[in-house]
Order: C-alpha cells, then sequence, then structure tokens
C-alpha cells in the first residue's frame, strides 16, 4: 500500500513539472487555450457589445419606410356654386321634373370622387321671411333631393346667401347637412362653429377643410336688419381675415393629411384675379393649405398651381338661373392626390342647360371654354394643354422637380 502511494505522488510530480515547462515556453494544452480563448470572447463582448465576429462585419442598416399615408391615393372631384332656389326651382317644376334632374347628367362623373365638394350657395328651410336691399334665396328642404343624389359630402357654407332666412335658415340648413352625414364648415350658432373645420377621412386620409367668406360683414335691411359676420355670441360665418386663418391652420395642420381652404371672394362676373388674391392665396398655401377653392363670382377664373398647391380662385356656377350665357358654363375639377401630394389635376367643361340641368360638353362645343380657361390659367404662371376634352395641368413639385403629366 504504501508503495502503490509513492507511485502516485511520483505521477503527480511529473506533470507537475511538464505543466510548469509547457507555461515557460508559451506552450498551451488544448484545455487551457480553450479557458483563454472562451475568456477573450467575454471580453470582447463586455468591451463593445457584441461578439467577435458581428464586431468584424457592420450589421445592414434598415431601409427607410415611407408612412402608410404618404402611399394612400385619394381623388377629388370639386364643383362650383349649388343655387337650387328661384328660376332653376321654377324651371324643373315647369317640364315636369324632379330634383334630381339638374345632376342626372353629371352623377356619374361626380361619384368617381372619395370626396365631392361644392359650395352650397342658399339655405334650405320652410320659414320664409322678408329681406330688404338685397337679393335673397332660399330653398324647400325638399329640393335638397338634388344634394344627396349628387353624392356631395364636403359642402362651403360660408357665404352671402346662407343667411338669407336668417338665423332660422341657417339652423334648419345645417340640421340637413348632419342628418344627411355631410361635412361643411363656414358657419355656425357662434363664431367657434363658423371656424371649426369639417373633417372626412377617405381611404385611410383624414381631409379637413376650413371656409371663410369676404361677405361676411355685409348687413341689410329688414326686420330686424341682417347682419352675415358670426361673432362670440350671435350666429353666421366666419370672415375672411388672415389672423383666423392663420390660427385656424396652425390648430388643424397636424391632424389631417390634406388641408383644403375654401374662399367665397373675388369680383363677380369678370375672369379677373386681382392682385390681392393672389398675394393672399400664396401666403395661405405658405401656411400650410394643400389646395385653396374659390367661389362667388359665378364665373370660372384661372387656376394657379403654386409650389406645387392648386390655387382654383373660382369655380363659377354649378347651377343657377342667371341669364349672362358666360355664367351658365364652367368646369368640374378633378384632382388626384398621394398622400397630400398632387399627382394629376384636370377641368372639365360643362354648360347649363334651360336653367336647369348640367350637360358636359365635348368637341367643338368644349372649344371656347377650354381655350379661354388655358388663356386665363397661363396669365397666371401654370402650365396646362388640352387633350380629350378637357383641361390638363402640369404639375411640377419644387422638392423633387418632377413633373407630371398624368391625363385621366
Amino acid at each position: 500500500m504504501k508503495k502503490e502511494k509513492t507511485v502516485l505522488a511520483a505521477v503527480a510530480a511529473v506533470l507537475i513539472v511538464a505543466v510548469a515547462v509547457a507555461l515557460a515556453l508559451h506552450i498551451r494544452p488544448d484545455w487551457i487555450s480553450n479557458i483563454h480563448e472562451n475568456a477573450d470572447e467575454a471580453a470582447d463582448e463586455s468591451a463593445d457589445g457584441t461578439s467577435g465576429e458581428a464586431a468584424e462585419e457592420e450589421p445592414a442598416e434598415e431601409p427607410a419606410t415611407e408612412k402608410p399615408e404618404e402611399n394612400r391615393t385619394l381623388k377629388i372631384m370639386a364643383a362650383g356654386d349649388i343655387h337650387l332656389a328661384r328660376g332653376v326651382e321654377y324651371h324643373i317644376n315647369r317640364i315636369g321634373k324632379g330634383y334630381t334632374y339638374p345632376f342626372e347628367l353629371i352623377v356619374d362623373m361626380l361619384k368617381k370622387g372619395d370626396v365631392i365638394f361644392a359650395n352650397l350657395e342658399n339655405p334650405f328651410t320652410d320659414k320664409e321671411k322678408p329681406v330688404y336691399g338685397k337679393i335673397a334665396f332660399r330653398s324647400r328642404p325638399e329640393a335638397f333631393e338634388a344634394v344627396r343624389f349628387g353624392g356631395f359630402n364636403l359642402l362651403n357654407i360660408a357665404n352671402n346667401h346662407i343667411m338669407d332666412q336668417y338665423e332660422q335658415g341657417l339652423f334648419d340648413t345645417i340640421a340637413l347637412l348632419e342628418k344627411e352625414k355631410i361635412a361643411f364648415a363656414g358657419a355656425g350658432r357662434n363664431l367657434d362653429e363658423a371656424r371649426k373645420p369639417a373633417i372626412i377621412e377617405k381611404n385611410g386620409l383624414k381631409i379637413g377643410m376650413l371656409s371663410y367668406t369676404d361677405m361676411a360683414y355685409d348687413v341689410f335691411a329688414g326686420n330686424p336688419p341682417m347682419s352675415f359676420a358670426a361673432t362670440a355670441e350671435k350666429a353666421g360665418v366666419a370672415p375672411r381675415e388672415f389672423e383666423y386663418i392663420k390660427e385656424d391652420i396652425e390648430k388643424l395642420r397636424d391632424k389631417v393629411d390634406l388641408l383644403i381652404v375654401s374662399l367665397h371672394w373675388g369680383v363677380e362676373y369678370v375672369y379677373e384675379v386681382l392682385p390681392e388674391q393672389v398675394d393672399f392665396a400664396h401666403r395661405v398655401i405658405d401656411l400650410g393649405a394643400d389646395i385653396i377653392i374659390g367661389h362667388h363670382p359665378h364665373r370660372m377664373k384661372g387656376i394657379e398651381i403654386y409650389k406645387g398647391k392648386p390655387i382654383i380662385y373660382s369655380l363659377g356656377n354649378l347651377i343657377s338661373d342667371q341669364n349672362d350665357p358666360r355664367n351658365q358654363e364652367g368646369f368640374i375639377i378633378e384632382m388626384d392626390f398621394r398622400g397630400n401630394r398632387l399627382e394629376s389635376f384636370s377641368a372639365i367643361p360643362f354648360v347649363i342647360e334651360g336653367k336647369s340641368r348640367v350637360v358636359p360638353v365635348y368637341g367643338d362645343d368644349a372649344r371656347f371654354l377650354l381655350q379661354n380657361q388655358k388663356k386665363i390659367s397661363e396669365e397666371l404662371g401654370s402650365k396646362c394643354y388640352i387633350e380629350n376634352d378637357r383641361l390638363v395641368f402640369v404639375i411640377e413639385h419644387p422638392d423633387d422637380g418632377e413633373n407630371s403629366n398624368i391625363i385621366n
């Protein structure tokens, strides 16, 4: 037994000497090498947070992703004044037609739009009260069938006729719009309501509209005298005040994808756009508006594409009983967007037939309208051309310098 212990001690001694010699000569047994290599890797990981292998090759960067709303498309159809009172109502009844008659030939065109805009030029109410010193309009509530049939889902009511039957006429019209779930802006029970934006959501995009009018401060004789401007305590319309528009855009801009400003303004019965209007429109676009849609003059004015954003200075009449032939013709605007980027813009001509129906025109019948609109739009710096019986606008975006000549 003593002999065996002696042998084991001798073997242990030999092993100790062998390891010592190996260390002295920098020769490491495999098990020692593995310990050191594992320790080195752990040190690398603690130093830079990566394994040794990962540190040799940087991971590929994730590609930048676009916001989903930037790829969503939207079509807007925009038309001018809807005036269903007085002579329009008379002629519809005279020929034995219903209230859908004015829009029967354009309804399919209008309903191509996700958003269908117009200016509602008169109140809808059963109440009638005399007004002095102005032309006053009123439509019976049943005439609203025309608006419903046309598919309009975004309406301006900041104008110089929506209060023609005083506050009650406005309230009855608002109640009708709310019942029909049609978005509207520009008038209300007080100034805050009148400045409140209309919001509509289509194709995953949120569209906001703010509406104002030049005619807010007009006062007309009556019992009592009629004033259109809304105040903190009085119903009415939103005035076209730059500070109001600036404040309202700042509040709304980050809440919507596409921002429309609707302006009831300009000189009636002429094609001219005033320099003040051009300057004002540019300032509103610079504040953050994506589209400006004008109305009131009863005649189509020139269209400007400013920094890739459309400014329609006046849409003219859509349906009206006015006598001047130039006020019985106009355009329906078709706009296509990807996100808030305008991709195509064109104007489709029509005439009002018999003061009771909107009729698209083609060929020779459309020639004067198209040539005149091209001329007055080019005077505003627009680039446009006539093709397929419509006026097509070239879209230039300042951010990339690209032109879009998409024809619908």
